[in-house]
């Protein structure tokens, strides 16, 4: 065995392991930016749901607040109704 055969038997394996862990390392790299890219477009989801939501709810306070108010001017009514009565 000459020194060029001992060198293709050490070198050609470190040589493949080496572009193996490389092309490893490269496709992790383009797996987590996908990754980031759904939780970017999660994210972005769910901020436009919970600002739909929180529209919602405002419109639900909005109609809380009237529905009160009717009942409060009820309720004076009623009273008026009931001294009217009691005389």
């Amino acid at each position: 065995m000459n020194n060029v055969q001992l060198y293709f038997a050490i070198g050609i394996p470190t040589f493949t392991v080496l572009c193996s862990l490389v092309i490893g390392i490269f496709q992790l790299n383009h797996t987590m930016s996908l990754i980031n890219a759904r939780f970017t477009s999660l994210e972005a989801n769910m901020n436009s749901r919970f600002s739909l939501l929180e529209a919602r709810m405002g419109v639900f306070e909005n109609d809380m607040k009237t529905l009160v108010k009717i009942s409060n001017d009820l309720d004076v009514r009623l009273a008026r109704l009931e001294e009217r009565t009691a005389r």
